[in-house]
């Protein structure tokens, strides 16, 4: 028979540990809770604050929340990635370097170490946006409309930035944690995206590169011919912003870019040219500053400022080209928008396919029919009647007598030369009739898709060495495989800069020209057709014409690309940075 101290020592005690174990797991649960949330974030390069309850089994972990800003594009870590980034939950904005600022500690209590979160961190939206256009993301149409449509409500996982091959996401929506009506992104990003560097111009930024042929360069005033303010006795590029130097927004891009020294009395010949388009509340139009010739992408010297007071033929459409030139070459160009002026041009077809025949741009057989069937010019009958009729006069002359067939001959030879000339003004005015109906005819005929008049333009462009030239002669190994209208854009865009900077115009005559097309191209798509005079105007300078048929053929792919006003993305873009200022990253 069992006694009371068999029961407690075989039933008793056995109960007792079992009612210790559950205590012993929480003990080592927490134990190794601590050991693995320390060692990530020794791994993530975090420091935090632990302490663990061997009692409950819960790991306090008191994160930093930081607000971060980028780093300034002349440091080098502004390039570079971090080489430990944050492998935990809402840490991919430890995937580049920042400015840090500590504005509060997050408190957490996780179980398990896979429950540890890093805080959000808090970031200008604009300046994020700015930072990875300049690291060469891609702004996302569709993903940037539906967060101005929807906002808080845009589906997580809708892709706001693609990378630099528009192929995969960069920024994207995210699920709020903790930050209950802030905008909650993440970041994505791989190494191999990393394609720019310290030469790459930052956004707003427009590089052209001069063709290596001697005739195409660039010879300008010094710095000393161009006028300046009287309290301006500085070379910078940067001085010549006097209409934004009391902006803050200018002065902090004023960073971006170094200043470039001054002219040397003996210097290289640059190698390309660039500068900034901007615009602001008292100038809302796109106006070019800071303009600084390179050589190898690194600044030489402050460029001459071209004069912006109307003077200058080629002011008018320097800007605005160039502008279109960006946003064509995904420069991040986002912040401006086309003027009216270039939208009207892309509107319709406002070439008849008569003209770019008469131009001899291309074939009539590669053309509608477009004029009517032209009459013979000679009536065979009439000329056979004429004949005969000689031949009669002839013979009756010969039965006269010698003396009065001296007289015939000389009366009919004076019939066939007042008909001959009769006949030759009647020919005249038909030729001059079946011109005038000709032009009638090229300027009603069908208008030709801009696309087809902008490969007709190129064609005689390139069978005239303009353009390949440019492309052939470059420094630049990539300059090959770059479109040839983008090549042409950029040489008629160097030739603006030049005409509107150089005392003698002859030399830059063909950019004047391309302009002066350019207003009378502007002014038949406002009237709503094509007058004889521009038609005639086209025949007598085909060149200009090519020219300026080459521009308005980025500006109608452009337009087509960014919407019908060619402003969609920039209306989105500007309402989500105005309704969001600052987001949570994480």
């Amino acid at each position: 028979m069992a006694t009371a101290s068999d029961i407690i020592t075989y039933i008793g005690v056995p109960l007792a540990v079992l009612g210790v174990l559950p205590i012993f797991y929480t003990f080592i649960n927490s134990f190794f809770t601590l050991r693995n949330v320390k060692r990530s974030l020794r791994r993530c390069g975090l420091e935090a604050t632990t302490r663990g309850s061997f009692v409950t089994g819960f790991v306090e972990v008191s994160l930093p929340r930081f607000l971060i800003t980028p780093l300034e594009r002349t440091e080098d870590e502004f390039w570079t990635d971090n080489t430990r980034p944050s492998t935990l939950k809402g840490g991919t904005w430890t995937i580049f370097h920042w400015k840090r600022l500590v504005t509060g500690h997050a408190m957490q209590r996780v179980q398990y170490s896979s429950d540890l979160r890093v805080p959000q961190a808090e970031v200008d939206l604009e300046k994020l946006y700015e930072f990875l256009l300049d690291r060469g993301a891609v702004p996302d149409v569709k993903g940037i409309h539906m967060l101005r449509v929807s906002g808080l409500w845009t589906p997580a996982g809708t892709s706001l930035m693609l990378s630099p091959d528009s192929k995969q996401t960069a920024l994207r929506m995210s699920v709020p944690v903790e930050s209950d009506g802030v905008l909650s992104l993440a970041l994505q990003w791989k190494p191999e995206w990393n394609k720019r560097d310290h030469s790459s111009l930052p956004p707003g930024w427009i590089r052209l590169e001069f063709p290596a042929t001697p005739s195409s360069k660039v010879e300008c005033r010094s710095d000393d011919d161009v006028e300046k303010p009287a309290n301006n006795t500085s070379t910078s590029p940067f001085e010549h912003e006097s209409p934004n130097a009391n902006i803050p927004e200018a002065k902090e891009n004023r960073n971006l870019y170094p200043d470039p020294p001054p002219p040397p009395s003996y210097s290289p010949s640059p190698t390309s040219l660039c500068f900034r388009l901007t615009s602001s509340s008292t100038h809302p139009f796109v106006q070019l500053r800071s303009p600084t010739y390179e050589l190898r992408h690194a600044p030489l010297w402050s460029a001459p400022l071209p004069s912006l007071d109307g003077t200058r033929p080629t002011t008018t459409w320097l800007a605005p080209l160039s502008l279109a030139l960006g946003l064509s070459s995904r420069c991040p160009t986002t912040f401006l928008t086309l003027p009216k002026m270039l939208h009207n041009l892309s509107l319709s077809s406002s070439i008849p396919c008569g003209v770019l025949v008469l131009a001899h741009l291309i074939s009539p057989n590669d053309a509608p029919e477009w004029e009517s069937p032209e009459l013979p010019k000679t009536n065979h009958l009439e000329a056979h009647e004429r004949f005969m009729s000689q031949q009669r006069a002839i013979a009756r002359e010969r039965l006269l007598p010698e003396a009065q067939q001296q007289q015939a001959a000389r009366l009919r030879q004076s019939e066939e030369l007042s008909a001959m000339g009769t006949r030759m003004r009647k020919e005249q005015q038909d030729r001059a009739e079946r011109e005038d109906r000709r032009e009638r005819e090229a300027i009603k005929s069908i208008r030709m898709q801009m696309d087809l008049v902008k490969n007709a333009a190129l064609g005689f462009l390139e069978g005239e060495g303009l353009v390949l030239d440019a492309a052939k002669n470059s420094d630049d190994a990539t300059k090959n495989h770059k479109d040839p209208m983008l090549t042409a854009v950029e040489r008629l865009i160097l030739g603006m800069y030049s005409a509107a900077v150089c005392t003698d115009l002859e030399e830059n005559k063909w950019a004047v020209d391309a302009c002066a097309m350019l207003d009378r191209w502007r002014d038949w798509v406002e009237r709503g057709g094509m007058t004889k005079e521009d038609l005639r105007a086209i025949l007598q300078d085909k060149e200009a014409f090519c020219w300026a048929a080459v521009a308005v053929g980025l500006v109608t792919k452009v337009c087509g690309e960014n919407g019908a006003d060619g402003a969609g993305l920039l209306n989105d873009v500007r309402e989500c940075l105005r309704v969001w200022k600052n987001v949570r990253l994480g």
